[in-house]
């Protein structure tokens, strides 16, 4: 699969044909959260509602960590809304952005008044125009997803509070972990997915674009990595679905 993807100057890897822009905003609108797979599904318990919320509270320790003042949160791409969910019972500012309303229905309906539904560097540069700053931006799985993720950076950086915040999760794709797996024969790339992911970042691929485009890095963190399951025949995922 190597093939189909071309290095970065910065490191990462990017789909070397991308999709285009009318085909991804329909695959996300009509597709994405409807079919209960991979990360999303249609219920989940509560362990799993609290893994949700701990991530948000993670990011709030960070934010009183460095004395953010604002309490205005943008969460792009933000799916069902479970970290925003953390936030807007905080009593903060809350405006969300995707594609699709599906998620956030079915999961936190209380939310649907925050969302704005559509492309989201349309939507992105409706926010620019307003002038509306915002202490802390989320980003969590979407810039392996996006087309344009300079662009994206771009933009978010000038939606900044002076003292904001940017949070991004991505996976940490072709990571020296996961070349060793595909070294030992345990996968064919599994991780490999487009239309879904169209760019594949490491900590240091993603720190080196982030950098250039003038961001200050403040913390790093890691969770735990899927990739282990594969390490064992009796939890390898590829080979046994």
């Amino acid at each position: 699969m190597q093939s189909k993807l071309k290095t970065t100057p910065y490191g990462y890897l990017s789909l070397v044909k991308m999709p285009k822009k009318a085909e991804l905003e329909a695959y996300y609108k009509e597709k994405y959260f409807q079919i209960a797979q991979g990360s999303y599904e249609h219920r989940y318990t509560d362990q799993e509602k609290r893994y949700f919320e701990n991530r948000a509270k993670v990011a709030k320790f960070i934010i009183d960590s460095h004395e953010v003042k604002g309490t205005k949160l943008l969460d792009v791409g933000a799916g069902e809304g479970f970290f925003s969910r953390y936030f807007f019972d905080l009593h903060w500012s809350v405006k969300t952005i995707d594609y699709s309303d599906f998620g956030m229905k079915s999961q936190n309906p209380e939310l649907t008044s925050t969302l704005e539904q559509g492309d989201v560097f349309r939507l992105i540069d409706s926010a620019l125009r307003s002038k509306k700053k915002y202490s802390l931006i989320n980003i969590s799985n979407v810039l392996e997803h996006v087309i344009d993720p300079i662009e994206l950076l771009k933009k978010l950086k000038d939606l900044l509070e002076c003292d904001g915040i940017l949070r991004i999760s991505v996976p940490n794709d072709y990571s020296n972990f996961q070349k060793y797996l595909l070294k030992k024969g345990e996968t064919s790339e599994s991780w490999f997915c487009p239309p879904d992911h169209l760019h594949y970042f490491t900590f240091q691929t993603l720190s080196n674009l982030l950098v250039d485009l003038g961001y200050k890095i403040e913390v790093k963190i890691s969770e735990f990595p899927i990739e282990i399951f594969l390490a064992n025949a009796s939890s390898n995922y590829e080979k046994n679905r």
